[in-house]
């Protein structure tokens, strides 16, 4: 009886991990990771910050409450989309080339736009402060 508990503890606790890990997804070619909901999915893109030139963040001005479902479109300087994607939470980070973007963040009808260059510096950091409903 006791192995049969310690083996559903060890299975339980191996699905709350894996619960926990990040997914890395393409679109458009680009690779994405997006979440932030909880301290563990914050530390876990932490750990993968590096690997993403450009890091989106989003929060409701007043409000420490993560929040979800902001979409993104991002734009070359051509005016193609290289990334369509909505956040699972208040951390999106993106792969790509250098060059010019305008980044697109959509939340409950608030769209706010950045256009930046990610030339001659290794990371776009981006902030949005949507006013909230």
């Amino acid at each position: 009886m006791r192995r049969v508990l310690i083996a559903l503890l060890l299975v339980a606790a191996g699905w709350s991990q894996a619960a926990e890990e990040l997914q890395v997804r393409k679109k458009y070619g680009v690779k994405y990771v997006t979440g932030g909901m909880t301290t563990e999915q914050r530390r876990l893109l932490d750990e993968v910050s590096a690997k993403y030139p450009v890091q989106l963040y989003f929060h409701v001005e007043g409000s420490d409450q993560p929040i979800s479902g902001v979409k993104v479109v991002a734009r070359d300087v051509k005016g193609d989309v290289v990334l369509e994607a909505e956040s699972e939470g208040p951390v999106l980070f993106f792969e790509t080339t250098g060059g010019r973007y305008t980044v697109e963040a959509e939340y409950k009808g608030e769209k706010i736009s950045f256009t930046k260059d990610l030339v001659g510096r290794r990371y776009l950091v981006l902030e949005y402060k949507f006013h909230g409903s």
